[in-house]
């Protein structure tokens, strides 16, 4: 584990819990970028913040508590925005990337520097009470554009969610990278990890590989 290597675009709901048991477990090397600022609306479920740490930059925090959690692995930040000019020198050479991005158009672009790189990719997300988790290894997997075809039109703009479930997706995320690194379980690959907090169902959902996708389809 400790030879391991993650890089996460984003630090916020998902990804607090996900980071924590990250570097919990002992991963050797993590990345953290994010360029915005921890919010009082935040707390809820940004779990890695406290009220005194509004104002500062959440990747900074999130490195600062993580260090504390952990002072044997390597943890390093970066607050710049992830960009088409500066993304092979942010995003590369880790061993598992976990998606994200301020909006859908990053989110595509970090997508498809795991699709052309052929990097393993976890994504993680909630919406509403809902939480959604599936991984990407190489070619053969369907990717986020194949899994959320709609997400330029669907995802613009803020969406409510229930905290707890930013932790249940954070912690079941944090499971795929463990097993991904460890090459142990099995990873959902080819469907959607999707659990519904309110009534308590876990589905499967699968993700067809779109042979016509744009990023990662048979002309790609």
């Amino acid at each position: 584990m400790s030879s391991g290597s993650v890089v996460s675009v984003g630090a916020g709901g998902v990804k607090s819990p996900l980071l924590y048991y990250l570097a919990a477990a002992g991963v050797g090397k993590i990345k953290i970028i994010d360029f915005d600022r921890v919010e009082l609306s935040n707390l809820n479920r940004q779990i890695l913040y406290t009220t005194n740490d509004i104002g500062r930059y959440k990747a900074e925090v999130a490195a600062e508590k993580l260090r504390m959690l952990n002072p044997d692995i390597t943890i390093k930040f970066c607050t710049e925005r992830v960009t088409n000019e500066n993304i092979d020198s942010m995003l590369g050479n880790f061993d598992v990337l976990l998606e994200g991005g301020d909006g859908p158009d990053q989110r595509l672009m970090v997508n498809q520097f795991a699709v052309d790189n052929q990097c393993p990719m976890v994504h993680v997300s909630a919406q509403y009470a809902y939480g959604y988790v599936f991984t990407m290894i190489n070619k053969e997997d369907p990717c986020l554009n194949c899994a959320f075809p709609d997400l330029p039109a669907s995802r613009k703009g803020p969406v409510p969610v229930w905290g707890p479930a930013t932790g249940i997706a954070g912690v079941i995320g944090a499971n795929e990278v463990l097993k991904i690194l460890l090459g142990k379980g099995e990873l959902a690959r080819g469907y959607l990890m999707s659990c519904s907090n309110f009534q308590n169902d876990y589905y499967r959902l699968p993700i067809p590989k779109d042979p016509h996708c744009p990023s990662c389809g048979a002309g790609k």
